[in-house]
């Protein structure tokens, strides 16, 4: 049945005209006659389609989506009139033009079918068969626009792996680590490079792939792809073959997007292929088994994450800046070349030991006090010194570091307030397992010490504490006598900040800093009669005292 057979409507008459405009091109081509064949006979699918939609859509509902088909039909006919398949070099140009308009327009047509699905004008299931019949369309009429030629064609896509920043200091030693384990040991296919997020994975991550031996080794066939929180099969395999220039049309289950996935190594069989994947969160062992499982002998996986994944091998954790590194990253983001009196430097020392060599937290307070004048550096640096968070004055570099504690649900409570409780311990210092298995066991009635000791390696594995085993066997009093714990100063603060939310009479634990002879505010007031808090713990510049509450209230 055609169109003209059961009337022109809104949405008929400009899907006709770009039916028409593909049925009557006549390009000198061969590969565009090909290709706009194909599309033909897509459109010929998609003629009921269409006819199913204006009976059940409002046709004002439908004048956008009708202007898309219209533009599509403009483009085609323009495609076809201006002769494309020449190569000169206005060709090119008008060639990447018409590329760029045509992506503008898939993604166009994304949104109106989404907003059509959200005022439920089709069922869940018309609206996905209609938008991969118009994704298709799509994407072979960008792909006919393609030179088919010898001659060198202009790429649209996104290059394959993201510039690192100009400046990244501190990894040179990390950088040449890395290229031990990942390119000189056979028996490693997958390494893991993990610390707390802003700690500088995803730039090490991409200054390996610029890496000219990384360059050598792999012949630039490097794919590097962003997992995010929610991993989708599907989407990464999109992914690497739209870095290789081909586009594919979205999977109906893993099943075939693993299949893909597999049909993806097996065409690159000649070349060795490097596979960065960045930011994967937990929860994706399973994707990473999907990559792992396919043992290929020439394909490396580098993963970016602040969790470890012990299963998939012994991970690569990165240490923080040193002093110095540290400094040169401020200068820079601070723009301090010009700047090189003592009260300067003075100041960029102190504001330096806060940031506990975290590069995100340098280079954002940087960047904050950037042109600005020497007082308000003093009044950062004071406000610090009065037991200010530096994460109150950074809400990108609070938001970057709380996205670790959201990602322990429900399930993982304890885990949370163990990771709390490590904040009432002196800074720069290791923790004794024992002390945390008495404060437990009475805390969460972890009674067992076994329990504990497995809730230090979730917290290890997360990258937000570090688990020390100088011994591997109990002591003879059945403690953990040879184990420690360490935390990055940054994730000491957080977990001070976090602790210390909320009205002073209900926190959980209560953090007393006296500088010098005075005291904190709220407490010169005594203001609160009573503050139920089960940990207590006061620093006095050199000493530091952690006392556990075993009753209710804590009299201030």
């Amino acid at each position: 049945m055609s169109l003209a057979s059961v009337g022109i409507g809104a949405l008929s008459t400009p899907f006709q005209m770009l039916f028409n405009a593909v049925k009557s091109a006549q390009p000198e081509n061969k590969m565009l006659r090909h290709r706009l064949r194909d599309i033909k006979s897509t459109l010929d699918s998609l003629q009921p389609l269409i006819i199913d939609i204006e009976k059940s859509d409002p046709k004002e509902q439908l004048q956008h989506f009708a202007l898309q088909m219209e533009e599509g039909a403009n483009l085609v006919h323009k495609c076809t009139k201006n002769r494309l398949q020449k190569c000169s070099k206005v060709a090119l140009w008008r060639k990447y033009i018409y590329a760029k308009k045509l992506r503008q327009l898939d993604k166009s047509l994304r949104r109106v079918f989404d907003v059509l699905k959200l005022q439920g004008t089709r069922d869940a299931r018309e609206t996905l068969v209609s938008l991969r019949i118009i994704e298709k369309v799509l994407s072979r009429v960008e792909e006919s626009l393609k030179m088919k030629t010898n001659q060198p064609e202009i790429v649209t896509c996104s290059p394959r792996v993201p510039e690192a920043p100009s400046v990244a200091v501190g990894l040179d030693v990390p950088l040449k680590e890395l290229k031990m384990k990942l390119l000189k040991d056979e028996k490693v296919s997958m390494l893991v490079l993990t610390a707390a997020g802003g700690c500088g994975k995803t730039t090490l991550a991409k200054k390996f792939c610029q890496d000219q031996e990384v360059k050598d080794t792999f012949k630039k066939n490097i794919f590097f792809v962003n997992v995010s929180k929610k991993p989708n099969l599907g989407l990464i395999v999109q992914e690497l073959y739209q870095q290789k220039g081909t586009e594919l049309p979205a999977f109906q289950n893993e099943v075939m997007a693993a299949n893909r996935l597999q049909q993806f190594l097996k065409e690159s069989t000649q070349n060795p292929l490097l596979f960065v994947l960045d930011d994967v969160w937990s929860g994706s062992e399973p994707l990473l088994e999907k990559f792992d499982q396919l043992k290929f002998s020439n394909y490396k996986i580098l993963v970016a994450s602040r969790f470890a994944f012990p299963r998939f091998g012994t991970p690569y954790r990165l240490a923080s800046l040193s002093d110095e590194d540290a400094m040169i990253l401020f200068h820079y983001s601070a723009s301090l070349e010009d700047k090189s009196s003592y009260t300067y430097e003075d100041l960029s020392r102190k504001i330096i030991k806060r940031c506990k060599g975290c590069p995100l937290a340098i280079a954002l307070v940087g960047r904050s006090l950037r042109g600005q004048p020497i007082e308000i550096w003093h009044k950062r640096v004071v406000e610090w010194c009065k037991g200010s968070s530096i994460l109150d004055s950074d809400k990108e570099l609070l938001a970057c570091l709380l996205s670790s504690l959201d990602a322990l649900d429900k399930e993982k409570a304890i885990i949370k307030e163990c990771f709390l409780d490590l904040g009432s311990f002196p800074e720069d210092q290791r923790i004794a397992v024992a002390a945390l298995i008495d404060m437990w066991a009475e805390l969460y009635d972890l009674d067992e010490e076994i329990l504990t000791i497995a809730n230090l390696h979730e917290l290890t594995a997360r990258s937000l504490a570090n688990l020390v085993v100088t011994r591997h066997e109990m002591g003879a009093d059945g403690y953990y006598t040879e184990h420690f714990v360490t935390q990055h100063d940054m994730l000491r603060e957080l977990a001070i900040h976090q602790a210390s939310q909320g009205p002073i009479e209900h926190r959980k634990r209560l953090f007393i800093n006296i500088c010098g002879d005075e005291l904190p505010k709220w407490l010169r007031e005594q203001k609160y009669q009573a503050i139920k808090a089960r940990l207590l713990s006061i620093s006095t510049g050199s000493i530091h005292l952690s006392l556990e509450s075993t009753v209710s209230d804590v009299t201030a």
